[in-house]
């Protein structure tokens, strides 16, 4: 079947465009296998893979639609030398050690190797070894690593420390909703400190929504692929750039406002701490009876407030023990007379 659909042309590359914030631009373009039955109707990419490698030709399928997407992305380069094309390559072929002809092809049409970007599903990578020698082929012939679809499977972190890759591509299963999941914001943080403390650059894949992207660039992401600014298309529309850079303005506008808007809340929190501080030590310097009860009664009037505890600002040391209004929570313990908080922040 293969071998039949290449024969008749019936496979293609569409192309996504990534989106830099930043920059405010069309940073990249990923490449994405289509392909139509006899019918004209499209056939899911996964089953196509699956399929050859069912007839053993996954990596005569694989070669056929990298080398389609660089011919395709001829037209781009040449009007944008700045632009990258993200191309996938099957676990399989780096599994079995397969060096095709490609980093030729891509010379031979004159394309600088740093404007490509081979991702990499490194969890489908069962060999080490050979992951290891096709990172460091293509990496010592100019080409930009992605690791595609992290967060997911067995994305590890030692295949990170191996791989070293330029661009890390955030799974959707942790984007979806992120500001309503608390843990995988949480994990998404992580995540993103990581790769920015070594070097490399988060790109949050499969954004649908505004909320999803204003939350990634709180967490200093700002690379970003999805329907919320195209769909994978055959051809790009003319005003691709023109629907593309609005919602980039709008999201913009959106994040300033949110900057704006943490600046005045971490004032007034900062104000309304130094408020709170003041009636606390006017409560102790009083040294009467109801001490406790009063610093109490403040913890009640403020609903984020859950404790309060003196310290010896010399030594660390706590003096008295701590006024608490919550629940004792499983392993979190009011600290008590004479505690050493020295080694905390």
């Amino acid at each position: 079947m293969i071998n039949r659909l290449i024969e008749n042309n019936k496979i293609t590359v569409f192309f996504q465009p990534i989106i830099s914030i930043k920059d405010q631009k069309i940073f990249a373009y990923e490449s994405l296998t289509r392909a139509y039955d006899e019918d004209g109707e499209m056939m899911m990419p996964l089953y196509l893979f699956e399929q050859a490698r069912k007839e053993n030709l996954s990596s005569v399928l694989d070669e056929y639609v990298r080398k389609l997407a660089i011919v395709k992305f001829l037209d781009y380069y040449e009007k944008d030398k700045n632009l990258l094309l993200f191309l996938n390559f099957e676990s399989s072929i780096i599994d079995n050690g397969v060096m095709d002809n490609f980093i030729e092809f891509v010379q031979s049409h004159d394309i600088n190797p740093s404007n490509i970007v081979i991702e990499i599903k490194e969890d489908s990578v069962k060999d080490t070894d050979s992951l290891d020698k096709f990172v460091q082929k293509y990496k010592d012939n100019g080409f930009i690593i992605a690791i595609d679809d992290f967060g997911t499977g067995y994305s590890s972190f030692d295949r990170l420390a191996l791989i070293k890759p330029n661009i890390v591509k955030v799974d959707r299963s942790i984007i979806y909703n992120i500001h309503d999941n608390f843990v995988n914001s949480e994990i998404l943080s992580a995540v993103s400190k990581m790769c920015n403390k070594i070097g490399a650059m988060v790109l949050a894949e499969g954004v649908e929504d505004a909320n999803e992207i204003l939350n990634c660039m709180k967490k200093d992401i700002y690379l970003f692929q999805g329907y919320w600014f195209s769909k994978p298309k055959d051809t790009l529309p003319p005003n691709i750039h023109q629907k593309i850079f609005k919602n980039i303005y709008q999201v913009g506008h959106d994040y300033k406002g949110i900057v704006k808007e943490h600046i005045i809340k971490k004032q007034e929190i900062l104000k309304d701490t130094q408020a709170l501080s003041k009636k606390v030590i006017a409560i102790l310097e009083e040294e009467s009876a109801d001490t406790e009860e009063k610093i109490l009664d403040i913890i009640k009037e403020h609903e984020k407030l859950e404790a309060v505890y003196l310290l010896n600002e010399e030594n660390g040391l706590q003096v008295g023990k701590t006024i608490l209004l919550i629940e004792e929570k499983f392993l979190y313990k009011p600290t008590q007379h004479g505690h050493d908080h020295s080694m905390k922040k």
